[in-house]
Protein backbone atom coordinates (compact mmCIF):
# COMPACT_ATOMS: atom_id res chain seq x y z
CA UNK A 1 0.00 0.00 0.00
CA UNK A 2 2.86 2.36 0.81
CA UNK A 3 4.35 1.75 -2.65
CA UNK A 4 1.00 2.41 -4.34
CA UNK A 5 0.53 5.64 -2.39
CA UNK A 6 4.03 6.79 -3.29
CA UNK A 7 3.39 6.01 -6.99
CA UNK A 8 0.13 7.96 -6.94
CA UNK A 9 1.88 10.90 -5.28
CA UNK A 10 4.60 10.86 -7.96
CA UNK A 11 2.02 10.72 -10.76
CA UNK A 12 0.04 13.56 -9.19
CA UNK A 13 3.20 15.66 -8.86
CA UNK A 14 4.16 15.00 -12.49
CA UNK A 15 0.65 15.96 -13.63
CA UNK A 16 0.74 19.16 -11.58
CA UNK A 17 4.14 20.06 -13.07
CA UNK A 18 2.82 19.35 -16.56
CA UNK A 19 -0.17 21.67 -16.01
CA UNK A 20 2.04 24.38 -14.50
CA UNK A 21 4.51 24.11 -17.39
CA UNK A 22 1.73 24.36 -19.99
CA UNK A 23 0.12 27.28 -18.17
CA UNK A 24 3.40 29.19 -18.02
CA UNK A 25 4.21 28.53 -21.69
CA UNK A 26 0.72 29.63 -22.80
CA UNK A 27 1.05 32.76 -20.68
CA UNK A 28 4.42 33.54 -22.26
CA UNK A 29 2.88 33.19 -25.72
CA UNK A 30 -0.20 35.30 -24.98
CA UNK A 31 1.75 37.98 -23.12
CA UNK A 32 4.11 38.35 -26.07
CA UNK A 33 1.20 38.50 -28.56
CA UNK A 34 -0.45 41.19 -26.45
CA UNK A 35 2.81 43.15 -26.18
CA UNK A 36 3.16 43.11 -29.98
CA UNK A 37 -0.45 44.19 -30.46
CA UNK A 38 -1.46 40.82 -31.95
CA UNK A 39 -4.01 39.90 -29.28
CA UNK A 40 -6.63 41.89 -27.42
CA UNK A 41 -9.29 39.79 -25.76
CA UNK A 42 -10.04 36.95 -23.38
CA UNK A 43 -8.86 33.36 -23.54
CA UNK A 44 -9.66 30.14 -21.68
CA UNK A 45 -7.79 26.85 -22.11
CA UNK A 46 -8.86 23.57 -20.50
CA UNK A 47 -7.22 20.14 -20.35
CA UNK A 48 -9.29 17.06 -19.49
CA UNK A 49 -12.17 19.33 -18.54
CA UNK A 50 -10.10 21.42 -16.10
CA UNK A 51 -9.29 25.07 -16.74
CA UNK A 52 -5.51 25.57 -16.86
CA UNK A 53 -5.43 29.09 -18.30
CA UNK A 54 -8.01 31.86 -18.03
CA UNK A 55 -7.17 35.52 -18.48
CA UNK A 56 -7.84 38.78 -20.31
CA UNK A 57 -5.53 41.11 -22.21
CA UNK A 58 -6.06 44.68 -23.30
CA UNK A 59 -9.07 46.96 -23.54
CA UNK A 60 -12.79 46.45 -23.84
CA UNK A 61 -12.99 50.01 -25.14
CA UNK A 62 -9.96 51.66 -26.74
CA UNK A 63 -11.56 55.10 -26.44
CA UNK A 64 -12.21 55.05 -22.70
CA UNK A 65 -9.30 52.64 -22.01
CA UNK A 66 -11.60 50.40 -19.99
CA UNK A 67 -9.71 47.14 -19.42
CA UNK A 68 -11.08 43.73 -20.28
CA UNK A 69 -11.69 41.12 -17.59
CA UNK A 70 -12.55 37.42 -17.62
CA UNK A 71 -16.28 38.20 -17.61
CA UNK A 72 -16.22 40.66 -20.52
CA UNK A 73 -18.94 39.93 -23.09
CA UNK A 74 -18.07 39.72 -26.80
CA UNK A 75 -20.09 39.41 -29.99
CA UNK A 76 -19.61 35.77 -31.07
CA UNK A 77 -20.24 36.23 -34.80
CA UNK A 78 -20.51 32.78 -36.44
CA UNK A 79 -19.74 30.89 -33.23
CA UNK A 80 -23.44 31.66 -32.64
CA UNK A 81 -24.43 29.09 -35.30
CA UNK A 82 -23.87 26.09 -33.03
CA UNK A 83 -26.48 27.49 -30.63
CA UNK A 84 -29.01 27.94 -33.44
CA UNK A 85 -28.37 24.36 -34.49
CA UNK A 86 -28.99 23.24 -30.91
CA UNK A 87 -32.35 25.04 -30.89
CA UNK A 88 -33.34 23.07 -34.00
CA UNK A 89 -32.17 19.82 -32.39
CA UNK A 90 -34.23 20.54 -29.28
CA UNK A 91 -37.36 21.09 -31.38
CA UNK A 92 -36.62 17.92 -33.34
CA UNK A 93 -36.45 15.92 -30.08
CA UNK A 94 -39.76 17.49 -29.08
CA UNK A 95 -41.19 16.11 -32.36
CA UNK A 96 -42.12 19.62 -33.45
CA UNK A 97 -40.12 19.49 -36.69
CA UNK A 98 -38.17 17.13 -38.91
CA UNK A 99 -34.80 17.69 -40.55
CA UNK A 100 -36.56 16.71 -43.78
CA UNK A 101 -39.10 19.55 -43.52
CA UNK A 102 -38.83 21.87 -46.50
CA UNK A 103 -38.27 25.59 -46.44
CA UNK A 104 -41.60 26.03 -48.23
CA UNK A 105 -43.43 24.43 -45.30
CA UNK A 106 -42.54 27.42 -43.14
CA UNK A 107 -42.11 30.11 -45.80
CA UNK A 108 -44.50 29.55 -48.73
CA UNK A 109 -43.53 32.94 -50.15
CA UNK A 110 -40.29 31.46 -51.54
CA UNK A 111 -40.14 30.37 -55.20
CA UNK A 112 -40.71 26.70 -56.08
CA UNK A 113 -37.00 25.85 -55.58
CA UNK A 114 -37.59 26.03 -51.82
CA UNK A 115 -39.53 22.74 -52.09
CA UNK A 116 -36.12 21.06 -52.50
CA UNK A 117 -34.43 22.81 -49.54
CA UNK A 118 -34.69 20.99 -46.22
CA UNK A 119 -33.82 21.99 -42.68
CA UNK A 120 -30.85 19.63 -42.94
CA UNK A 121 -29.60 21.58 -45.96
CA UNK A 122 -29.87 24.81 -43.98
CA UNK A 123 -27.96 23.33 -41.03
CA UNK A 124 -25.11 22.04 -43.19
CA UNK A 125 -24.71 24.97 -45.63
CA UNK A 126 -25.77 22.82 -48.56
CA UNK A 127 -29.03 24.65 -49.42
CA UNK A 128 -27.79 26.73 -52.34
CA UNK A 129 -29.28 29.90 -50.86
CA UNK A 130 -27.28 33.01 -51.67
CA UNK A 131 -25.48 34.47 -48.65
CA UNK A 132 -27.39 37.64 -47.79
CA UNK A 133 -24.12 39.35 -46.87
CA UNK A 134 -23.27 39.21 -50.61
CA UNK A 135 -26.55 40.69 -51.88
CA UNK A 136 -25.97 44.21 -53.20
CA UNK A 137 -27.46 47.05 -51.16
CA UNK A 138 -28.94 44.77 -48.48
CA UNK A 139 -26.34 45.18 -45.74
CA UNK A 140 -27.05 48.23 -43.57
CA UNK A 141 -27.01 49.19 -39.89
CA UNK A 142 -29.89 47.59 -37.94
CA UNK A 143 -30.61 45.03 -40.67
CA UNK A 144 -32.92 42.37 -39.16
CA UNK A 145 -34.16 38.87 -39.98
CA UNK A 146 -37.49 39.99 -41.43
CA UNK A 147 -35.72 42.24 -43.91
CA UNK A 148 -33.38 39.40 -44.90
CA UNK A 149 -36.36 37.08 -45.45
CA UNK A 150 -38.12 39.65 -47.62
CA UNK A 151 -35.12 39.94 -49.96
CA UNK A 152 -34.20 36.23 -49.97
CA UNK A 153 -37.71 35.23 -50.97
CA UNK A 154 -37.43 37.39 -54.11
CA UNK A 155 -34.26 35.66 -55.37
CA UNK A 156 -35.07 33.97 -58.68
CA UNK A 157 -32.66 31.05 -58.37
CA UNK A 158 -30.27 29.17 -56.12
CA UNK A 159 -26.49 29.12 -56.39
CA UNK A 160 -26.67 25.32 -56.87
CA UNK A 161 -29.08 22.41 -56.45
CA UNK A 162 -29.63 21.62 -52.73
CA UNK A 163 -27.23 18.98 -51.46
CA UNK A 164 -24.85 19.18 -54.38
CA UNK A 165 -22.10 20.99 -52.50
CA UNK A 166 -21.11 22.94 -49.41
CA UNK A 167 -21.14 26.72 -49.61
CA UNK A 168 -21.10 28.75 -46.42
CA UNK A 169 -24.25 30.86 -46.25
CA UNK A 170 -25.40 33.01 -43.36
CA UNK A 171 -28.85 33.05 -44.95
CA UNK A 172 -29.51 29.44 -43.95
CA UNK A 173 -29.01 30.17 -40.28
CA UNK A 174 -31.19 33.29 -40.38
CA UNK A 175 -33.94 31.06 -41.80
CA UNK A 176 -33.31 28.47 -39.07
CA UNK A 177 -33.79 31.12 -36.37
CA UNK A 178 -37.08 32.14 -37.98
CA UNK A 179 -38.15 28.48 -38.14
CA UNK A 180 -37.47 28.21 -34.39
CA UNK A 181 -39.82 31.15 -33.88
CA UNK A 182 -42.57 29.76 -36.07
CA UNK A 183 -42.40 26.25 -34.60
CA UNK A 184 -42.07 27.25 -30.93
CA UNK A 185 -44.33 30.31 -31.00
CA UNK A 186 -41.64 32.23 -29.09
CA UNK A 187 -39.27 35.02 -30.17
CA UNK A 188 -35.87 33.53 -30.97
CA UNK A 189 -34.12 35.37 -28.12
CA UNK A 190 -36.73 34.11 -25.62
CA UNK A 191 -36.47 30.50 -26.83
CA UNK A 192 -32.67 30.56 -26.56
CA UNK A 193 -32.79 31.92 -23.03
CA UNK A 194 -35.45 29.48 -21.82
CA UNK A 195 -34.14 26.31 -23.47
CA UNK A 196 -30.36 26.79 -23.66
CA UNK A 197 -28.84 29.68 -21.73
CA UNK A 198 -30.82 29.40 -18.47
CA UNK A 199 -30.67 25.58 -18.20
CA UNK A 200 -26.88 25.72 -18.56
CA UNK A 201 -26.41 28.65 -16.16
CA UNK A 202 -25.10 30.91 -18.94
CA UNK A 203 -26.03 34.10 -17.11
CA UNK A 204 -23.94 36.42 -19.29
CA UNK A 205 -25.16 35.19 -22.68
CA UNK A 206 -27.95 36.66 -24.77
CA UNK A 207 -29.21 37.16 -28.30
CA UNK A 208 -28.71 40.73 -29.47
CA UNK A 209 -31.46 41.42 -32.00
CA UNK A 210 -33.91 44.23 -32.79
CA UNK A 211 -35.00 44.18 -29.12
CA UNK A 212 -31.52 45.62 -28.37
CA UNK A 213 -31.06 44.20 -24.84
CA UNK A 214 -28.54 45.74 -22.45
CA UNK A 215 -25.20 43.89 -22.55
CA UNK A 216 -23.34 43.90 -19.25
CA UNK A 217 -19.58 44.39 -19.31
CA UNK A 218 -19.55 44.64 -23.09
CA UNK A 219 -16.38 44.63 -25.17
CA UNK A 220 -16.73 47.04 -28.11
CA UNK A 221 -15.39 46.15 -31.54
CA UNK A 222 -12.41 48.02 -33.00
CA UNK A 223 -10.19 47.46 -36.02
CA UNK A 224 -6.53 46.50 -35.78
CA UNK A 225 -5.55 50.19 -35.74
CA UNK A 226 -7.69 50.85 -32.67
CA UNK A 227 -10.51 52.66 -34.49
CA UNK A 228 -14.13 51.89 -33.61
CA UNK A 229 -15.59 49.09 -35.76
CA UNK A 230 -18.48 47.88 -33.64
CA UNK A 231 -21.20 45.38 -34.48
CA UNK A 232 -24.09 47.19 -36.15
CA UNK A 233 -26.71 44.79 -37.57
CA UNK A 234 -29.53 42.97 -35.78
CA UNK A 235 -29.81 39.63 -37.54
CA UNK A 236 -29.89 36.50 -35.39
CA UNK A 237 -29.30 32.80 -35.98
CA UNK A 238 -26.23 33.31 -38.14
CA UNK A 239 -24.76 35.50 -35.41
CA UNK A 240 -26.31 37.80 -32.87
CA UNK A 241 -25.11 36.21 -29.62
CA UNK A 242 -22.95 37.94 -27.02
CA UNK A 243 -21.19 35.77 -24.45
CA UNK A 244 -18.11 35.28 -22.27
CA UNK A 245 -15.36 32.66 -22.16
CA UNK A 246 -16.75 31.31 -18.88
CA UNK A 247 -20.25 30.87 -20.28
CA UNK A 248 -18.85 29.23 -23.40
CA UNK A 249 -16.94 26.81 -21.17
CA UNK A 250 -20.23 25.89 -19.47
CA UNK A 251 -21.64 25.25 -22.95
CA UNK A 252 -18.59 23.20 -23.96
CA UNK A 253 -18.78 21.00 -20.86
CA UNK A 254 -22.55 20.54 -21.12
CA UNK A 255 -22.12 18.84 -24.48
CA UNK A 256 -20.37 15.93 -22.75
CA UNK A 257 -23.34 15.31 -20.47
CA UNK A 258 -26.34 15.51 -22.83
CA UNK A 259 -27.99 18.23 -20.80
CA UNK A 260 -30.05 19.61 -23.67
CA UNK A 261 -30.55 16.71 -26.10
CA UNK A 262 -29.72 13.01 -25.97
CA UNK A 263 -26.43 11.58 -27.20
CA UNK A 264 -27.75 10.20 -30.50
CA UNK A 265 -29.21 13.59 -31.44
CA UNK A 266 -26.02 15.40 -30.49
CA UNK A 267 -23.79 12.93 -32.32
CA UNK A 268 -25.29 13.97 -35.66
CA UNK A 269 -24.16 17.56 -35.07
CA UNK A 270 -20.55 16.32 -35.06
CA UNK A 271 -20.84 14.15 -38.15
CA UNK A 272 -19.70 14.90 -41.70
CA UNK A 273 -22.38 15.61 -44.30
CA UNK A 274 -22.76 13.32 -47.30
CA UNK A 275 -23.43 15.28 -50.49
CA UNK A 276 -25.67 14.15 -53.35
CA UNK A 277 -22.85 12.42 -55.25
CA UNK A 278 -21.46 10.68 -52.17
CA UNK A 279 -18.55 12.94 -51.27
CA UNK A 280 -18.28 14.41 -47.79
CA UNK A 281 -18.53 17.95 -46.49
CA UNK A 282 -16.73 18.45 -43.19
CA UNK A 283 -19.45 20.58 -41.62
CA UNK A 284 -22.03 19.19 -39.23
CA UNK A 285 -24.77 21.14 -37.49
CA UNK A 286 -23.02 24.41 -36.62
CA UNK A 287 -19.59 22.76 -36.25
CA UNK A 288 -16.56 22.27 -38.51
CA UNK A 289 -15.34 18.67 -38.31
CA UNK A 290 -11.56 18.17 -38.44
CA UNK A 291 -10.55 16.01 -41.40
CA UNK A 292 -8.71 12.77 -40.63
CA UNK A 293 -8.16 13.85 -37.03
CA UNK A 294 -6.78 11.17 -34.72
CA UNK A 295 -9.18 12.43 -32.06
CA UNK A 296 -12.74 13.69 -32.56
CA UNK A 297 -12.11 17.41 -32.99
CA UNK A 298 -14.71 20.04 -33.79
CA UNK A 299 -14.40 23.80 -33.90
CA UNK A 300 -15.85 27.01 -35.25
CA UNK A 301 -14.50 30.50 -35.65
CA UNK A 302 -16.29 33.77 -36.23
CA UNK A 303 -15.53 37.22 -37.50
CA UNK A 304 -17.51 40.37 -38.09
CA UNK A 305 -16.63 44.04 -37.70
CA UNK A 306 -13.98 44.21 -34.97
CA UNK A 307 -14.66 40.77 -33.49
CA UNK A 308 -12.75 37.52 -34.06
CA UNK A 309 -13.76 34.42 -32.06
CA UNK A 310 -12.89 30.74 -31.74
CA UNK A 311 -14.09 27.64 -29.92
CA UNK A 312 -12.03 24.44 -30.32
CA UNK A 313 -13.00 21.10 -28.77
CA UNK A 314 -10.92 17.92 -28.63
CA UNK A 315 -13.82 15.66 -27.66
CA UNK A 316 -11.74 12.57 -26.95
CA UNK A 317 -9.46 14.25 -24.42
CA UNK A 318 -11.93 16.93 -23.22
CA UNK A 319 -9.52 19.71 -24.16
CA UNK A 320 -10.86 23.15 -25.09
CA UNK A 321 -9.61 26.49 -26.35
CA UNK A 322 -11.95 29.48 -26.29
CA UNK A 323 -10.87 32.89 -27.61
CA UNK A 324 -12.86 36.11 -27.87
CA UNK A 325 -11.22 39.22 -29.34
CA UNK A 326 -12.31 42.75 -30.26
CA UNK A 327 -9.46 44.24 -32.30
CA UNK A 328 -10.27 42.99 -35.77
CA UNK A 329 -7.59 41.26 -37.81
CA UNK A 330 -4.93 42.05 -35.22
CA UNK A 331 -5.67 38.57 -33.85
CA UNK A 332 -5.39 35.48 -36.05
CA UNK A 333 -7.38 33.12 -33.83
CA UNK A 334 -6.68 30.04 -35.93
CA UNK A 335 -2.91 30.54 -35.83
CA UNK A 336 -3.00 31.25 -32.09
CA UNK A 337 -5.04 28.07 -31.58
CA UNK A 338 -2.40 26.04 -33.43
CA UNK A 339 0.40 27.55 -31.37
CA UNK A 340 -1.41 26.68 -28.13
CA UNK A 341 -1.98 23.13 -29.39
CA UNK A 342 1.75 22.83 -30.05
CA UNK A 343 2.29 23.66 -26.41
CA UNK A 344 -0.31 21.07 -25.39
CA UNK A 345 1.30 18.63 -27.84
CA UNK A 346 -1.86 17.98 -29.81
CA UNK A 347 -2.40 18.39 -33.55
CA UNK A 348 -5.00 20.63 -35.10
Amino acid sequence: MKHISLLLLILFSLSACHIKDNRERIDELMTELCRKGDFNGTILVAEKGNIIYDTAFGFGNFITKEPLNDSSSFYLASVSKQFTAMAIMILKEQSKLSYDDTLTKYFPEFPAYANKITIRHLLTHTSGLVDYIRIDNLYKPDLNNEEVLKVLSTQKKLNFYPGDRFSYSNSGYVMLAMIVERVSGKPFNVFMKEFIFDPLGMKNTLVFDKSKPVIKNRAFGFNKNGNLDDYEILTAGDGGIYSTTHDLFLWDQSLYHNKLVDSSTLAEAFHETKLNRGSLSYYGFGWVIAREAKNKIVSHNGGMNGYRTMIYRDMKNHNSIIMLTNKGDAADVETITRRILQILKYSY
